[in-house]
């Protein structure tokens, strides 16, 4: 019975230290791949035990999570840095949390390292209360996590991202080291391993709030710069309209003079007359009221103004490169099934590359439509390209472009977004000389 609560302890244990894992690197396993993660966990540790290889034996724990995280997000988008990050900052919450509790709460209450080596059920109980505390702790900060995923490698918050990976490498490497000397010299460095447990608790901790305070600093400078690229759009757009409005303005100031001399003519039966005004006058006017610059006008069906400013400067920058570019979105439409930014995000770098492919086509064409049917909402693209065919296989792939050296990071950062969303599906076809991308986004249900 005791075997049984103990093995139990153990898988209970490693579970739960499996999931706050995966729930820090936001990664979704299925229950098979969750088990099959629950036995190979202990199996490696205990042939690392077998090893004669020194002091290796001791970074088990550490070699296992940076295995496992760069494994789990190999196909990501994400830099080495994070990916690092991810597992030395789990390894270090539960560490330290386990150590405090163990150096500092435990003697309290007369329980020493004796009766953790004695008592191996309580040992293994120990170990899932600083696990459920650095639960609390990685949901506080989730946030901070989350928006590090979209930085570029040069910026402030990666910058940090690798100072604190290599003091927390030392702080393992100086723990290690310490536990290795005092079992194989029989000098005991508890005070020592101690005295950096609380210092690099403290550290710990500021370098939190730092990177915390960090990436909330960017956040805001990326939302005062969308904030200024919007009301720019808008102002564009606004300025557009008006011009629109002055040209429906000064045709309808002409009408009644224009109906006044086909009166004229069609009285005296001077069909002259007539046909010098259509040909003059009328047929002009239709001309220029079915330009491309009337496709705005079907802007007004999209509810949010950010989304609007977006496309109304994307259709302005295609006008001024001169693709021929059509809007479609014939019903009012409001965004669900996705946020706003990472929706942004999406059509922006799919409008971009239409942008960019079809200006190397024979006939630079775009469309784009936005519409609502029955329980989704679909964004079209279709752009024309220079070659007949465009393999698809290989576009989201990070890296791969048929632009360029490193020019594909955009579409594997789309397939990185839409993996937050089983609701939203992207489907990409390419054929005589047509790229079409069909996003369609489902309501959730």
């Amino acid at each position: 019975m005791l075997k049984l609560v103990f093995l139990f302890l153990i898988n209970f244990s490693i579970g739960i230290e499996l999931a706050l894992f995966l729930y820090l690197i936001d990664r979704k396993v299925s229950v098979r791949q969750f088990l099959f993660l629950l036995l190979l966990k202990p199996l490696f540790n205990f042939i690392c035990n077998l090893t004669r290889w020194g002091i290796l034996p001791y970074f088990s724990e550490e070699i296992f999570y940076f295995s496992l995280s760069f494994l789990l997000l190999r196909k990501s988008t994400l830099s080495s840095e994070i990916k690092l990050f991810y597992s030395i900052f789990f390894l270090t919450i539960t560490n330290l949390s386990l150590r405090m509790i163990a150096f500092f709460l435990y003697p309290l209450f007369n329980i020493g390292n004796d009766f953790f080596k004695r008592d191996i059920v309580f040992s293994n109980m120990s170990m899932i209360i600083p696990t459920l505390l650095s639960f609390l702790l990685i949901g506080f900060f989730k946030q901070s996590f989350k928006f590090l995923k979209n930085q570029r490698p040069n910026t402030k918050s990666q910058r940090t991202i690798k100072t604190t990976n290599f003091l927390l490498i030392i702080y393992f490497i100086i723990q290690h080291s310490l536990v290795y000397v005092e079992e194989f010299t029989h000098s005991s460095t508890l005070d020592l391993r101690k005295f950096i447990v609380i210092i690099y608790t403290i550290l710990f901790f500021l370098m939190l709030i730092f990177l915390d305070r960090t990436t909330r600093d960017i956040m805001q400078e990326e939302l005062n710069l969308q904030n200024n690229i919007r009301l720019k759009n808008l102002d564009t757009y606004n300025h557009k309209i008006e011009e629109l409005y002055q040209t429906v303005r000064g045709f309808r100031h002409n009408y009644r003079n224009l109906l006044t001399t086909l009166k004229l003519g069609i009285d005296q039966e001077d069909m002259t007359i007539v046909k010098d005004i259509y040909t003059s006058i009328l047929e002009t006017s239709d001309k220029r009221l079915e330009t491309k610059q009337f496709d705005l006008t079907q802007l007004i069906n999209i509810q949010d103004n950010t989304l609007k400013s977006l496309l109304s400067a994307k259709f302005l920058q295609a006008d001024d490169q001169n693709i021929d570019i059509s809007l479609e979105i014939p019903s009012p439409i409001t965004l669900e099934g996705m946020t706003i930014l990472d929706f942004i995000t999406v059509i922006s770098i799919l409008i971009d590359n239409a942008m960019e492919a079809t200006v190397k086509a024979k006939k630079t064409k775009i469309m784009i439509a936005y519409i609502k049917q029955d329980k989704y909402q679909r964004f079209i693209i279709k752009n024309s390209t220079k070659e007949e065919s465009i393999s698809i296989t290989k576009i989201f792939q990070k890296g791969f472009s048929s632009k360029g050296t490193d020019r594909g990071i955009g579409l594997a950062s789309i397939r990185e977004i839409l993996e937050y969303y089983p609701n939203v599906s992207l489907n990409t076809r390419s054929v005589a000389y047509e790229f079409t991308q069909d996003l369609i986004i489902r309501q959730k249900t």
